[in-house]
């Protein structure tokens, strides 16, 4: 018999042929039924075959993809984003669009009587451009009595009297010039000289007397790293050093809507912010003359302690 042959040879294994991408034992199939489930199972909902990492949900969404450690490292990153601006603290918000993120800030903020938030389209070019613009304007100065103002160049505030060294901090988010130059090195030096000469104005508005800062909001990649946003700030205001950079949070600010510099368009704009999901910073410019007067008051104190 044909067993017979076989006696004193070991047994062959039998082989299985490994299935495609599984590493676990699971397909990616099963993964994202199991991850759906998962979401169903708390109220929430899972678009099928879309893959959700931190960097697109927030912890007030309650999205799903995130375990307790990135919630948590999310929130406080909204939270830092919304610590750079705090209550009866004098603001200037420059190049603002649809005036989506001054509204939030006063909402934020609880009481906007320090904020004045500006705009270079006149009124009758923001009503043409967002259609929420006199909307959130009338809520910052009615609701919160904050300041708008429109027709305000952000290169020139120093030419406002009452702006020269009145503010703590002065903020510019996404500042862009909506030109349409489609040579891109003349676009990039366009930028770098918008971003100089919007440097050289604010930084003669700044109240000096206080822990003063210039914030600069840029999305990520090009041709935004290639303004050389740092090293143009340094070249025109040596004074000026970098304090902090940290991640644009889009859910840090409850309704602030990312609005393109040519307007609003559905067609080529959306309105979730979408834009900024690529990433974005904010860019914490100090003057250094209030942290030298800092460092030299701690001085001071640590030798009257040793006397």
């Amino acid at each position: 018999m044909a067993h017979h042959n076989l006696k004193g040879m070991r047994k062959p294994k039998l082989l299985r042929s490994k299935p495609k991408n599984r590493k676990d034992g699971k397909t990616k199939k099963d993964k994202a039924k199991a991850l759906e489930a998962k979401g169903e199972a708390r109220g929430e909902k899972v678009l099928p075959g879309k893959r959700v990492g931190p960097a697109e949900v927030s912890s007030k969404t309650g999205k799903t993809g995130m375990n307790k450690k990135e919630a948590r490292a999310l929130a406080n990153l909204e939270k830092a984003h919304r610590d750079l601006y705090a209550k009866d603290e004098r603001i200037l918000l420059v190049g603002e669009g649809n005036f989506s993120f001054a509204r939030s800030l006063c909402k934020h903020l609880g009481s906007a009587s320090g904020v004045y938030a500006t705009s270079f389209d006149t009124a009758a070019q923001l009503s043409g451009k967002y259609d929420d613009a006199a909307e959130h304007r009338k809520e910052i100065e009615e609701t919160f009595g904050g300041t708008c103002l429109t027709g305000v160049d952000c290169t020139r505030i120093h030419k406002i009297k009452e702006f020269k060294g009145a503010f703590r901090k002065i903020v510019f988010n996404f500042p862009h010039m909506g030109s349409g130059e489609k040579d891109v090195e003349k676009s990039v030096a366009q930028h770098r000289q918008l971003l100089a000469a919007f440097f050289a104005s604010a930084v003669k508005c700044l109240d000096l007397n206080l822990g003063c800062s210039i914030h600069v909001s840029l999305k990520s990649g090009e041709p935004y790293r290639s303004w050389k946003l740092v090293q143009t700030a340094r070249a025109v205001c040596p004074e000026l050093d970098l304090l902090t950079a940290t991640p644009f949070m889009i859910d840090a600010f409850e309704g602030y809507e990312h609005r393109r510099t040519a307007g609003f368009n559905e067609r080529h704009s959306a309105k979730d912010s979408e834009e900024l999901e690529k990433g974005a910073k904010v860019y914490v410019f100090r003057h250094k003359r209030k942290q030298e007067d800092e460092v030299n008051e701690e001085s001071v104190r640590k030798r009257a302690k040793v006397a």
